[in-house]
């Protein structure tokens, strides 16, 4: 069962424009801040309601506009996870897991009990949110969220408030509940590496709209917009040269990977020449900063490369032409 959102929201001087089908798998709903990603899921919750179009989940109307139709979020079986978790400060671990669960009090103690062993949260069960750690609250938010049995899961930036030692640990989790739900989940999130992680598709958000979409892996190898590239970790953007200009038209830049730069050999067509300007040290490979008549660039060198750039001297780097990406500016 697919989830069909159709919608329009202008918030202050945001427009938001979104249409997709999101499937039965987790999809992460990538872009950088301020892109929409948030308001998307809101009005999917029904915390804001669009100004046009239609949201549903299967035959299931949430919101339609013209009908003048929408569910009030405590109808649309939609689990929500904010980036804070919003815990009841006052309420125990046990009394949050349970706030959202449906039955007598009895069956609710027993589903609460058995979230509390999955999330391993017995042993706080009587704990309020502020004697908890952020690993301990994001568990806690798991578990009621869960709880309610939604059908679709909503996760908005759930690792943002995370220290990074506790990341790993909740991202293993987090797999696990993606793995687990049979209906539709959306992860928001700004870092493409989370995303490859935990989701096998994405859709890329910029200025309000959904610019691609589809396998993350395809998204990262053959990227067709800027927006997309810079999610996905590509630095380096040109002026497309003359050749290539006439070739695509339109606004378009050529894009190059910081690892797919190599000294240029015999017969390469584009070519970057320019002096080393500072070299930053990283774990694994090193970032040669070179300025170029094109602009300055970012090539990753690996420690183990026969002769790493030296400060000061000339460097003329180029890539193989699969490694060359043809990038649109435009936001549609």
């Amino acid at each position: 069962m697919s989830l069909c959102v159709d919608i329009t929201k202008t918030l202050g001087g945001f427009a938001l424009a979104m249409r997709a089908d999101f499937p039965d798998a987790p999809t992460a709903v990538i872009g950088a801040s301020g892109s929409g990603k948030s308001l998307l899921l809101r009005c999917i919750a029904g915390i804001e309601t669009p100004d046009s179009g239609c949201i549903a989940l299967g035959e299931n109307i949430w919101y339609d506009g013209g009908a003048r139709r929408c569910l009030p979020p405590q109808r649309r079986r939609a689990g929500y996870l904010f980036q804070q978790y919003a815990l009841f400060e006052t309420m125990t671990v046990e009394q949050n897991i349970q706030m959202g669960m449906r039955g007598t009090k009895q069956e609710k103690r027993r589903a609460c009990r058995a979230m509390m062993e999955r999330f391993q949260l017995t042993a706080l069960a009587g704990l309020r949110p502020a004697q908890l750690s952020g690993g301990q609250k994001q568990r806690t938010a798991l578990a009621r969220m869960l709880g309610a049995q939604p059908e679709v899961l909503l996760l908005d930036e759930p690792f943002s408030a995370l220290d990074t030692h506790l990341r790993g640990e909740v991202r293993r989790q987090m797999a696990d509940v993606l793995a687990r739900h049979a209906g539709v989940s959306l992860l928001v999130t700004h870092d493409f590496s989370e995303a490859v992680q935990l989701c096998p598709r994405a859709v890329v958000v910029s200025g309000g709209r959904i610019v691609e979409q589809g396998a993350c892996m395809q998204l990262w190898r053959a990227p067709r917009t800027r927006a997309c590239a810079e999610l996905t970790g590509m630095r380096n953007f040109f002026p497309l040269p003359d050749g290539m200009r006439r070739a695509h038209g339109g606004a378009c830049c050529l894009g190059i990977r910081p690892e797919d730069f190599r000294p240029a050999r015999a017969g390469d067509a584009v070519r970057f020449s320019g002096a080393v300007e500072r070299i930053l040290p990283g774990v694994y490979a090193d970032q040669a900063v070179v300025r170029t008549a094109q602009g300055v660039l970012f090539w990753s060198v690996p420690h183990a490369a026969d002769r790493p750039p030296q400060v000061g001297e000339q460097a003329v780097l180029s890539a193989d032409s699969d490694r060359l990406h043809i990038l649109k500016l435009d936001k549609t």
